[in-house]
């Protein structure tokens, strides 16, 4: 992700970025141009919301994608994860979400590291949150972080065309399901 703007208050980001025709996403201080999806980003993206939506249905969750930013205030950040599945009542009209359950980053080679690295820094500040999931857009791999006793976050790994659990909702879903209209093979 390129820089765009290095000490910015969070008050004038978000001024900004109600103004801006493009996403950008902050990092205590600084502000990134989040980059556009890939075919294969949106199509992973999308099938795994598909698949969210009605197991979601008769729970308290909910999962948003795409332009639903979240605010980790612990960490003075502001991202726009692939997925953010929340539990927790808000208003229609609300357009940062304070918590989240699951976070899930579709990343690049590019967007690697910064996804691994300083946004799961940051996310893991969330006291909500319960996973975190990092998808290939390139590959068939999906890493999912789960929270642990203590603090601790356990990982596991996922590739060809295992099954991924979320255990904190209870949803499965096969890497075949997931990677459908992609292009992308085993």
């Amino acid at each position: 992700m390129a820089r765009a703007l290095i000490d910015v208050s969070p008050a004038q980001y978000l001024v900004d970025e109600e103004l801006s025709q493009e996403r950008h996403e902050y990092n205590d201080g600084q502000v990134y141009l989040k980059a556009s999806g890939t075919v294969g980003h949106c199509a992973v993206t999308g099938n795994l919301l598909v698949q969210l939506k009605p197991h979601l249905e008769d729970t308290a969750c909910f999962a948003l994608a795409f332009n639903m930013r979240l605010h980790v205030a612990q960490a003075n950040c502001y991202f726009y994860p692939g997925i953010v599945l929340c539990c927790d009542a808000v208003a229609a009209t609300t357009s940062s979400l304070e918590s989240a359950r699951v976070v899930v980053e579709v990343y690049s080679a590019e967007s690697f590291c910064y996804d691994q690295g300083k946004k799961f820094t940051a996310y893991r500040q969330l006291d909500s949150l319960q996973e975190y999931v990092l998808i290939d857009s390139e590959s068939r791999n999906v890493s999912v972080y789960r929270r642990a006793e203590h603090g601790d976050w356990i990982f596991h790994a996922y590739t060809r065309d295992e099954t991924v659990r979320l255990a904190s909702i209870d949803f499965i879903v096969s890497l075949t399901e997931l990677y459908d209209d992609t292009g992308i093979e085993e």
